[in-house]
């Protein structure tokens, strides 16, 4: 009798086991059809005196039509102007125009590496975007259409929802690093990639695509986009197998020879609306020499945490300098 009664009390604590188990799965599941979506996650940093300081760099959830003004807001102490559409400050660095220390200084916004071609409040990110505000010295420079500091950004993400596929454009020299910067991409997930030789680079190709061209300086493609450098908001300057840097004035502050490389970012001159359209991006990686273009290539390849925040970056004997 005393077996029987085991048996049926085992049985009854089983039974209960089970509906307890079916029950907390069954509430599981209802939270889960409950729970509301997750949050799209953006990135934003601050950077000051082009990307060389540090301010912070903070992850934040965001809900749908996010501005990039509130995202700035959740992470920072924001302070703006003009009924809230300007920033003029964040976390107490505020706009300097010919202040005690000279020059002009304000806080420039880019998406992906993009120079935002419209006001932070009216910018809707997505997921994935990276949102960076740098406060530099604009007395040489007011607008450095694209920055290399936020790589694998535009190539990932593109700007305003308009992805662009990527050509990595190379001299014949050239093509093992251009078939290794290609598998590099992809890994980061860039899904439209490929490499392509300059002399057979379409114009379609050229003016529609980014463009991420490894060659000589001598080049035509690198020749055209050097020669328009103010323009295009260059600090460094390559051609006759040497290489100059400016400073955040315009002002020469060294010259480098063989074996120097460097890495630098525009809008693409050659999209139909030119730059400030937030289309397309060229990025240049050329050196004085081949040594030089293979150091630079190496570098975004290998050690592309080397390029973080900066504007630009050169390599010199190993040496890597963030320019201006």
């Amino acid at each position: 009798m005393l077996k029987k009664a085991c048996y049926i009390v085992s049985a009854l604590l089983l039974i209960s086991l089970l509906c307890g188990c079916s029950s907390q799965a069954q509430s599981e599941d209802e939270n889960t059809a409950n729970n509301e979506p997750a949050k799209a996650q953006v990135t934003v940093v601050v950077t000051q005196d082009f990307g060389k300081e540090f301010i912070l760099e903070e992850v934040v959830g965001i809900e749908a039509d996010t501005t990039a003004l509130a995202a700035l807001q959740m992470a920072a102490e924001v302070e703006t102007r003009y009924g809230g559409r300007f920033v003029n400050a964040i976390n107490g660095i505020g706009s300097e125009h010919e202040g005690a220390n000279g020059g002009k200084k304000d806080w420039f916004i880019y998406i992906n590496g993009i120079q935002s071609n419209v006001g932070a409040a009216d910018y809707k990110l997505k997921d994935g975007d990276i949102e960076h505000w740098d406060f530099r010295d604009w007395s040489y420079q007011m607008s450095v259409p694209a920055i290399v500091g936020d790589f694998p950004q535009p190539f990932l993400s593109g700007y305003q929802e308009k992805m662009k596929p990527t050509s990595v454009v190379y001299e014949e020299s050239f093509s093992s690093e251009a078939e290794v910067l290609v598998e590099k991409l992809k890994g980061l997930g860039v899904t439209i990639v490929s490499a392509v030789h300059c002399d057979i680079l379409s114009d379609e190709t050229k003016a529609d695509n980014n463009l991420i061209i490894i060659a000589l300086s001598d080049n035509r493609l690198i020749k055209e986009v050097n020669d328009a450098r103010k323009k295009l908001g260059f600090y460094l300057n390559i051609q006759q197998g040497e290489l100059t840097v400016l400073d955040t004035e315009g002002n020469q502050s060294g010259k480098f020879g063989e074996g120097s490389g460097l890495i630098q970012a525009t809008q693409n001159p050659w999209y139909p609306e030119g730059i400030g359209s937030g289309e397309n991006v060229v990025w240049m990686i050329t050196g004085t020499d081949k040594d030089g273009v293979n150091s630079a290539v190496e570098l975004l390849i290998k050690y592309p945490g080397k390029l973080k925040y900066a504007y630009s970056v050169m390599i010199s004997k190993g040496k890597v300098l963030k320019v201006p």
